[in-house]
């Protein structure tokens, strides 16, 4: 796939208008925070710190906001200034708008904690000030709790009773939907309470909310009991309800972004046909476990203890040697599609050169 055209460059002439003043404050260097969770760090694409250098929150050097800041940086050299505080497992309250404690922190790479251990890691929205252009933010997936979502289904999945149970179940009854009731709540609230936050940090910066992309759309192309896709999750109800979630999840964090003076970008609909069950360079999402997709110059980290993690030595039998624990996350082609898409957001805000 290749990455989206940059924009033509823009001219600009400073004025005496406020506009006109500001643009060209940010035509001089563009100020970007990136804040997010492990979808915007995109942490199962290499490469990573060396694990003597790792911080814990195994963002990638290439996820989508280092790619689309280099490529802007290398059609107007020193256009854009990335600031980026991404972390893995980061919530609103834990990660963002608070200290993200250490055991909150998975890195890759993994080992991270052989060379000193991980410490505390500060709020993310400190970045933030007065002098910011711009603020990118990808969370939500981890406050809704999709992970534990994801883990309840693979567990009564692999259930072997008859009549069949599926999770979908499971969160359709009272007990369920009281859960899922709560967790919506944690999300809609967080994220006014981290937008009016930014705002009141960086008044003049433009902001924008990323929805996550697809994972799993429809169950077409999946086999049940095949850890490279969805493992034991079931296809005929689970995967679907999963996936209704997920669209539930991104329209919370538009409606957000909407009431909130911020920009919704949009990674679910490019990314449609492209979720686990997806082949070959078609595939933008991983599923549990899968062999790593390397972005183009990238070597496979010599050192697979740098990205495997202790679930994987529960199904030892269904995975080779070497593979990864990237529990359905972006991969390269994944990442670049995020780049695209927040590219083209920038460019309707006229932030591209």
């Amino acid at each position: 796939m290749a990455a989206a055209l940059l924009g033509s460059v823009l001219s600009v002439t400073v004025t005496a208008s406020p506009a006109n003043a500001e643009r060209g404050r940010a035509a001089q260097k563009l100020n970007w925070v990136a804040m997010g969770d492990s979808y915007s760090a995109d942490v199962m694409v290499p490469p990573w710190d060396a694990p003597a250098d790792s911080d814990g929150c195994g963002r990638s050097g290439f996820n989508w906001e280092s790619m689309l800041a280099r490529d802007l940086n290398e059609a107007h050299p020193d256009w854009v200034k990335l600031t980026d505080v991404t972390c893995g497992a980061a919530t609103i309250a834990q990660g963002v708008l608070g200290p993200q404690p250490a055991d909150r922190l998975g890195g890759p790479p993994v080992n991270g904690r052989d060379h000193g251990g991980w410490v505390t890691k500060a709020p993310q929205i400190e970045a933030v000030n007065a002098d910011t252009d711009v603020v990118t933010v990808g969370i939500g997936g981890n406050d809704f709790g999709f992970g534990d979502i994801l883990f309840n289904c693979l567990a009564i999945g692999a259930e072997q009773t008859l009549p069949v149970k599926y999770c979908k179940d499971y969160y359709e009854s009272e007990e369920g939907q009281h859960w899922l009731n709560e967790h919506w709540q944690i999300v809609e609230d967080g994220l006014h309470t981290l937008l009016a936050d930014i705002h009141s940090r960086a008044p003049r910066a433009k902001v924008f909310l990323l929805g996550y992309p697809a994972i799993v759309p429809s169950a077409f192309g999946c086999t049940y009991g095949n850890f490279h896709q969805l493992g034991t999750v079931r296809l005929t109800n689970d995967a679907p309800y999963l996936d209704g979630l997920e669209r539930q999840l991104n329209q919370r964090i538009a409606d957000a972004a909407d009431e909130n003076q911020a920009s919704y970008v949009d990674t679910y609909a490019s990314s449609d046909g492209h979720g686990v069950c997806a082949r070959g360079a078609n595939r933008w999402m991983y599923g549990i476990f899968s062999d790593l997709v390397l972005p183009p110059g990238v070597e496979k980290p010599a050192d697979p203890a740098e990205y495997q993690c202790p679930a994987r030595d529960q199904v030892p039998a269904l995975l080779p040697k070497g593979e990864a624990c990237t529990f359905v996350h972006p991969n390269y082609y994944g990442a670049l599609n995020q780049r695209n898409e927040a590219e083209a957001a920038f460019e309707a805000a006229g932030l591209t050169p």
